[in-house]
């Protein structure tokens, strides 16, 4: 039988408004996968972890299918398909990728470096990417309490449904993802590639550099 991976990156679960939320996996875990047997795995936690997950694992997939929220500079809620073919990194760009990963940064692109570094992906590993720029999730919550506030309602925060442009998104994810795990990448007439040229830059860090050797003098007896 087929094995499939689904990986969310950007999940949250308890905003039901926000398109990588549990809508979506609701969705997704209700498709009927015929033959293939598909496991959704929640993405957020390190990469590191993820990898040893996967090197732990008895369980060879034939292709991984990664959803994710990600900033490519797109117009936002668009969904684009891509097909990640990698490329050569030198080390210490892998490294950077690792360092921001242990600091907590959840990111599609760090997770495709570190896997890729350390040989977990099979031939076929697809992104499923809804544009979304870094403030989205913070507005996402902040017009739910604008929606509460004009209804006149105290809402709990999350339990707003899907806005009308937002359930579009949805449909839109879930039908790729669909086609992606029973078809693969000869089903997905509008493939991109992903490569390591087009990654995400690293989120800027501050870091401390010493300018100058400090010299102490031997002290004479």
């Amino acid at each position: 039988m087929t094995q499939v991976a689904i990986g969310l990156v950007g999940y949250y679960q308890f905003i039901r408004g926000y398109p990588l939320g549990p809508e979506l996996r609701e969705r997704l875990e209700n498709v009927s996968w015929h033959e293939i047997d598909v496991s959704i795995k929640e993405m957020n936690w390190g990469p590191i972890a993820i990898v040893q997950d996967f090197q732990s694992s008895s369980i060879h997939y034939d292709r991984i299918v990664i959803v994710a929220a990600v900033d490519r500079g797109m117009q936002p809620g668009s969904v684009t398909c891509r097909r990640w073919v990698g490329g050569k990194l030198d080390n210490l760009s892998v490294q950077d990728r690792i360092y921001e990963a242990v600091t907590g940064v959840i990111s599609l692109d760090n997770l495709l470096v570190i896997g890729e570094h350390f040989k977990i992906w099979p031939e076929e590993l697809i992104t499923i990417e809804i544009q979304l720029a870094n403030s989205s999730f913070g507005d996402f919550v902040l017009s739910e309490l604008e929606v509460n506030r004009v209804a006149g309602k105290a809402r709990i925060i999350g339990e707003n449904p899907l806005a009308p442009d937002v359930e579009k998104v949805v449909e839109t994810v879930v039908t790729m993802t669909q086609t992606a795990v029973t078809k693969g990448v000869k089903g997905l007439s509008n493939l991109l590639p992903l490569t390591v040229a087009q990654l995400t830059p690293l989120a800027d860090v501050c870091h401390n550099q010493l300018l100058e050797d400090c010299y102490v003098p031997a002290r004479h007896h």
